[in-house]
């Protein structure tokens, strides 16, 4: 007789939860922090991007024990923070409240359809992140060389799509103001400095620990054209927000 012991992924699903309702509440925190201000978009990069975010979703899938449970709890996670983020401002802050319209009527119903659009776009983007990040996470650490090495390019060129946008996005002047001025430019500089040198530091600490050297052509292609696309999604997603948000 065989004995066939099968792995159940609720012992995790606390670990998701709680890392979740701490990445919803810290970038609800970073909310609260001047964004011209060098410690807001410092803080901003860190808990509160997409960097930050597809981050812990990539090392939830990594660290699961099969593909399934990889893309589940990526996805869960994502969904969760999202939830407890925008119900943190519903509730707590209630920064959509308080406007008055130019008829001097409550701007109200107005900022709450606001919230609830991005709360939708956000979910939806979650539900499409969560499972290509879980899978790419699990997919470096089980697969063979020049699988990982794609994957991990893959990752970590979804990760840097963001930064590249916004330093494609601002245009040369924005940089001499900002070196102008001597307490936004550290944190202006920096914060773009991380959301595009952390997914490099995190593709080389891959490259080490799976021994993905002898595919690097394979890596970099993989992190470069993601990178592009990723960063033209960013933008799409940026206008989509300044339009309906």
């Amino acid at each position: 007789m065989i004995n066939l012991t099968v792995r159940r992924p609720a012992a995790r699903n606390p670990r998701i939860l709680a890392a979740a309702f701490a990445l919803g509440l810290l970038a609800f925190a970073a909310d609260a922090f001047d964004p011209a201000a060098p410690a807001g978009q410092v803080l901003t990069a860190l808990i509160s991007s997409g960097l930050a975010w597809g981050l812990a979703a990539f090392l939830a899938g990594r660290r699961a024990a099969d593909h399934r449970s990889a893309v589940h709890g990526a996805t869960v996670l994502l969904i969760s923070a999202t939830l407890v983020y925008y119900l943190l401002i519903l509730v707590v802050s209630r920064r959509w409240s308080g406007g008055y319209l130019a008829d001097g009527s409550s701007a109200d119903l107005y900022g709450l359809r606001s919230l609830a659009i991005m709360t939708a776009a956000w979910l939806v983007a979650s539900l499409i992140a969560g499972p290509m990040l879980g899978l790419l996470g699990h997919r470096t650490r089980t697969t063979q060389t020049t699988g990982s090495a794609l994957a991990a390019g893959i990752a970590c060129g979804l990760l840097s799509g963001q930064g590249w946008q916004e330093i494609a996005a601002a245009p040369p002047w924005v940089f001499l103001a900002a070196a102008a001025d001597g307490e936004v430019a550290p944190g202006f500089l920096a914060a773009k400095l991380i959301q595009v040198i952390l997914p490099l530091a995190i593709g080389a600490w891959l490259a080490h620990v799976q021994r993905l050297w002898r595919a690097w052509p394979t890596l970099l292609i993989a992190m470069i054209s993601t990178a592009a696309l990723t960063a033209l999604l960013w933008q799409l997603l940026r206008v989509a927000a300044n339009r309906f948000g």
